[in-house]
C-alpha cells in the first residue's frame, strides 16, 4: 500500500471513530468500533469494518447505512477532499471467525475433560 493511502485510510478511521463517539446523537453508534477501513485504489470507496454488541449488529449495520450521508457530511467538514468515498459499512468477519474459533476450542476442551 503507497504511503498517501496508508496515511488517508489511517485519518478516515480516526476522524469515522470521532463522529460516530461524540458527533452521533445516535446512542447505539457509541457501541460501534470501527476495526479496519479498506479504500479502493481510486479513492471513490471505503469499506468500514465494525464490531459492535452481539445480537446488535443488523440493527446497527441498518441505522449505519441509513446516517451514511450525515456521517459522509461530518467527513468532508473534518477531511479536505475533492471527492468523499461512498462508505460501505460491513461486520468484521475477522472477529466472528475468531469468536468461533474460541467457541470451538473450549467445546473441545470441555469434552476432552468429560473423557
Amino acid at each position: 500500500m503507497s504511503y498517501r493511502l496508508e496515511k488517508f485510510t489511517s485519518t478516515l478511521h480516526q476522524a469515522l471513530g470521532e463522529i460516530l463517539t461524540r458527533d452521533s446523537l445516535n446512542p447505539d453508534f457509541k457501541l460501534v468500533s470501527i476495526v479496519r477501513v479498506q479504500l479502493g485504489r481510486d479513492l471513490k470507496k471505503a469499506t468500514v469494518a465494525i464490531a459492535c454488541p452481539a445480537g446488535a449488529e443488523e440493527n446497527i449495520l441498518k441505522q449505519l447505512a441509513g446516517a451514511a450521508g450525515f456521517i459522509k457530511r461530518q467527513l468532508s467538514r473534518k477531511m479536505i477532499l475533492r471527492h468523499m468515498p461512498e462508505l460501505q459499512f460491513v461486520r468484521d468477519a475477522v472477529q466472528e471467525f475468531e469468536q468461533k474459533v474460541s467457541r470451538l476450542q473450549k467445546e473441545g476442551d470441555h469434552e476432552s475433560t468429560n473423557s
